[in-house]
């Protein structure tokens, strides 16, 4: 394997760049961790900026392959949701079987919300405004074409923010529930729950403009 597949797949890369900050891991650290060399991945990638991004390509490529693939514009909004859901659930919580590893990925992903390094422009374009585009397209389609874009985005956030509030809470939620399983093993429960209480929301949108 060469240098440049060796970081883009191998975990201690990635957990390198978790358990610093962006600005305070090296380049060479990150070799070190995954046994390649330091001059081949300056030739493949010339700096740590694209080091960096390429390890998210990495973990979007992965975990893209897990999810259900959404459904055309041809079919019903409100099934259309219930794919877009249960796909980013997919994508959330079946994408690596190393929780190791997905937990190196959590830490990297919240670190880039905390303080945004020059990858998060990359990272939106690349994987995340397709996605947005289409969960506001069905939130459209739902609402009705004279939608003001105000509450299609404030609507669209709604339901993607209960799907990562299950993400980023875990452990807050182990603990003020230990008697309820783990979130990996109810998704089919999670994915019904987050539909019925997101097309009752949006109806009610629908409703009061109607009204």
């Amino acid at each position: 394997m060469d240098a440049q597949n060796k970081l883009r797949k191998n975990s201690d890369s990635r957990g390198s760049l978790c358990r610093v900050w962006y600005d305070a891991a090296t380049v060479r650290e990150i070799c070190s961790r995954a046994g390649a060399n330091i001059a081949a991945v300056n030739y493949h990638f010339g700096d740590k900026r694209n080091l960096y991004a390429s390890i998210f390509d990495r973990v979007f490529e992965a975990v893209r392959a897990y999810r259900t693939p959404f459904l055309p514009r041809s079919e019903p909004p409100e099934q259309r949701l219930a794919i877009y859901v249960r796909a980013f659930f997919e994508e959330l919580y079946y994408c690596e079987e190393d929780q190791r590893e997905a937990g190196d990925i959590a830490a990297i992903y919240l670190m880039e919300m905390a303080r945004p390094t020059e990858a998060l422009d990359h990272i939106v374009q690349a994987y995340i405004a397709a996605d947005a585009e289409e969960l506001q397209d069905i939130v459209t389609a739902m609402l009705g074409p004279d939608a003001e874009p105000e509450v299609v985005l404030n609507c669209a956030s709604s339901i993607a923010g209960q799907v990562l509030y299950y993400y980023h809470a875990q452990p807050l939620i182990a603990r003020l529930h230990p008697e309820v399983p783990a979130i990996r093993e109810r998704v089919d429960a999670l994915v019904d729950h987050v539909v019925r209480f997101s097309l009752a929301g949006v109806s009610s949108f629908k409703q009061g403009s109607n009204g």
